[in-house]
């Protein structure tokens, strides 16, 4: 069901969903969280209730789609449009999605303040153009988490060295979540490696999708050791690892483009065929809500290991 309001308030909005909850018999009790989802434009609305809807399958929550332009507007009279969405379209979640106009967009923490749930906690998730700073901007101020996805921006290793600037413990990307599966595997390729000493490390992949580069901080700091970035151009995602020892022997993980297996290569053993599938954006950001406290090591990474991420090397 959707019940479109225009010009209207969110004390007015929040009254009327919570008429029609006493109406069907259904309370927030069971709900875990409010998700406020950051979009630039109308036209991104259906994508992050999408995203949202199967999220709140694992986590059932509010969900709050706010437009925010972030820009001029040429509305100079305060109003909001909104809509209220219920019902298995949006899984097990009730969205809400509000569009203020002029003056009503500054104050964002204001307009979503009547939408909260009391005593759940808030995480803010922005799909696409995160601001410079997550924790200053109005509501990632009253969020305990909040998550961006720089890979969705033209220049993400320059997003994301923004955002290593101005991290603040309770921010994450999408990109550390979507390597995920690759630290799984590397950790104990790892293990397996450690009577020996590697001696350098090279990251393949599409050098425009953060998780390269991510990846590659991460072993840096895990291993304090040079890591070598370069550009892959048959793939669009990262598509592997090459650890040499200092006795010149070469562990690798690496996956072609589209598929869902990667390869494993050690020394004096055959290649082994292990389970490597590119990882949606609704399965990154379920893992990233099972946790509300902050992700130390995705701070360290990201404040640390990217530090050392300015020398990418083309293979063309």
């Amino acid at each position: 069901m959707i019940e479109t309001f225009k010009d209207t308030t969110s004390s007015a909005v929040a009254s009327r969903l919570t008429l029609l909850r006493t109406q069907s018999g259904t309370s927030g009790r069971g709900v875990v969280l409010t998700l406020i989802v950051v979009v630039p434009g109308m036209i991104d609305v259906e994508n992050a209730i999408q995203i949202s809807s199967a999220v709140s399958m694992e986590h059932p929550c509010r969900v709050i789609v706010v437009v925010d332009p972030d820009g001029e507007t040429q509305d100079v009279t305060a109003r909001v449009n909104a809509q209220i969405r219920v019902g298995e379209e949006v899984g097990a979640s009730e969205v809400i999605v509000m569009e203020p106009k002029g003056p009503a967009a500054k104050d964002l923490d204001t307009l979503v303040t009547p939408l909260l749930l009391a005593d759940t906690p808030v995480v803010v998730y922005w799909p696409s153009h995160p601001p410079a700073n997550p924790s200053e901007h109005p509501l990632g101020s009253i969020a305990v988490r909040r998550i961006t996805d720089s890979r969705n921006c033209r220049y993400p290793l320059d997003i994301l060295k923004t955002l290593a600037r101005n991290y603040t413990p309770g921010d994450s990307d999408v990109a550390w979540a979507g390597v995920t599966l690759w630290r799984a595997l590397l950790v104990s390729m790892f293990e397996e490696n450690l009577p020996k000493k590697a001696a350098t490390i090279k990251v393949t992949g599409s050098t425009d999708h953060p998780s390269t580069h991510v990846l590659g901080a991460w072993m840096r700091l895990l291993l304090d050791i040079p890591v070598e970035v370069e550009n892959d151009p048959s793939t669009t995602k990262v598509s592997g690892v090459y650890v040499t020892n200092e006795d010149g022997s070469e562990f690798s993980l690496t996956r072609r483009e589209g598929s869902a297996m990667a390869h494993l290569h050690r020394p004096g053993f055959p290649t082994t065929f292990v389970h490597l599938d590119t990882r949606s954006t609704q399965n990154c950001l379920r893992e990233e809500l099972r946790r509300l406290d902050p992700d130390v090591l995705y701070g360290e990474v990201i404040t640390k290991g990217l530090q050392e991420a300015d020398e990418v090397r083309d293979n063309d």
